[in-house]
């Protein structure tokens, strides 16, 4: 069985495809087992992650699965992820069996408050641990606090300098623990789960 992520993230760069791309297959590489590692599609935006799954699911073999990953940008309240979609964003599937929908709730950022330890490792001298969120639940948090709060934190590094979400996003992905992420993050634990199945 053969398995194709279709992530949102990467821009229209080919520099930023190739970390987005390397980001999301260390986190992968994690939580699937060795030989069933799936691939990883780094699709740009949101609306061209969504089309390219959907044209995907029109032309794939019975050995493979094909999953979308896609920021849920607000509170998730649907019962499914691509219930969630289908509100928000006016998304329409087709119909799918084997394949797969999850959500980074609210965004990405928000992973990464899961692990901050992994926060402070990366930034190093100057990193303000103390000033992010307190909720354990990182899906409460709104997504427009989420840059906000890691720009704050980061501010005052002496190396790395504040959040930017293309130099930095990408990279902490790569280091950040999945069974914290999936402690603060039912969705998050969806995911991995399904990783942990491959």
């Amino acid at each position: 069985m053969s398995v194709r992520i279709y992530v949102e993230g990467g821009g229209d760069n080919k520099d930023t495809t190739r970390r987005c791309k390397e980001g999301f297959t260390s986190y992968c590489q994690k939580l699937a087992p060795p030989g069933r590692r799936p691939s990883i599609v780094a699709c740009g935006g949101r609306q061209n992650a969504f089309d390219r799954f959907k044209l995907a699911l029109l032309d794939t073999r019975e050995d493979e699965i094909c999953v979308l990953l896609v920021d849920a940008e607000d509170r998730v309240t649907a019962e499914t992820p691509p219930e969630h979609l289908r509100a928000r964003d006016g998304w329409s599937f087709p119909p799918f069996d084997r394949h797969k929908v999850y959500l980074m709730v609210q965004a990405m950022e928000a992973w990464f408050l899961a692990d901050r330890e992994a926060l402070s490792a990366f930034y190093g001298e100057g990193f303000l641990a103390k000033s992010l969120h307190g909720n354990p639940n990182i899906e409460q948090i709104r997504k427009g606090d989420l840059e906000p709060a890691l720009k704050r934190a980061s501010k005052q590094t002496k190396t790395k300098g504040e959040y930017q979400k293309v130099r930095h996003g990408f990279a902490l992905l790569a280091l950040i623990d999945p069974l914290k992420v999936e402690n603060a993050s039912p969705h998050a634990k969806l995911f991995n789960q399904f990783l942990r199945s491959l």
